[in-house]
């Protein structure tokens, strides 16, 4: 039963000890991930609300498709937004 002991002493995940200013995330990179993230997420909307509605047996009226449209439209202009903004 010594060996327990040794294992526990190595590996103790209550420490975690800083690096400085690298364990502090760049506000620039984390806006650019957003942004990447909502434009991904707007081409997504785009490209799939179309397609399902297609594809669906009671088609949803043209109303609720523009507006779901409308939407991945402007998530995709405003992720282009944040990755260009400075």
């Amino acid at each position: 039963m010594d060996w327990l002991h040794g294992a526990a002493a190595v590996f103790d995940i209550r420490h975690r000890p800083r690096m400085g200013d690298s364990a502090v995330i760049d506000k620039h990179k984390a806006r650019r991930l957003l942004g990447e993230t909502m434009r991904d997420i707007g081409i997504l909307v785009f490209v799939f609300a179309p397609l399902d509605a297609f594809f669906q047996k009671q088609r949803p009226g043209w109303g609720p498709l523009a507006i779901v449209i409308a939407g991945g439209l402007l998530l995709i202009a405003l992720g282009i937004m944040l990755e260009t903004k400075e």
